[in-house]
């Protein structure tokens, strides 16, 4: 949106959706890809694998699309020079949650059916 009302022509939208959508496969491919110093521009599969770690304190992290400037900036940014990525991701206390392309794009709107299928306690209330 901000391209667009900048008043980017078409063929810098074209190349921007291009690349973007090229990238997030790449980030999502589970490849095992290593970027070296150029984590510190891009948010590729080595840093966004940790986003998906089953451990909270390891998914609040790393939420760059394309790159990691935010993250830096906001301390979000976590790539430990010590331990390889984790093998394990998703949500820890959902098992079941949906796996597939189409599941994950209806499971926001069938949420509580998500959340008893996988056993999780109902949110509390607080009133």
């Amino acid at each position: 949106m901000p391209l667009i009302v900048l008043g980017a022509p078409p063929e810098i939208l074209a190349l921007f959706s291009l690349w973007t959508a090229v990238h997030g496969m790449f980030q999502h491919a589970n490849l095992d890809i290593r970027l070296g110093p150029l984590n510190w521009i891009f948010s590729m599969a080595e840093l966004h694998r940790w986003h998906h770690s089953r451990l909270v304190d390891e998914s609040n992290t790393n939420y760059g699309a394309n790159v990691c400037f935010w993250d830096i900036v906001f301390g979000t940014r976590f790539l430990p020079a010590d331990r390889e990525p984790p093998e394990e991701i998703g949500i820890a206390d959902m098992p079941s949650f949906p796996r597939g392309f189409f599941e994950h794009l209806v499971a926001p709107f069938r949420w509580e059916d998500v959340r008893a299928r996988s056993g999780a306690e109902p949110p509390a209330v607080v009133g």
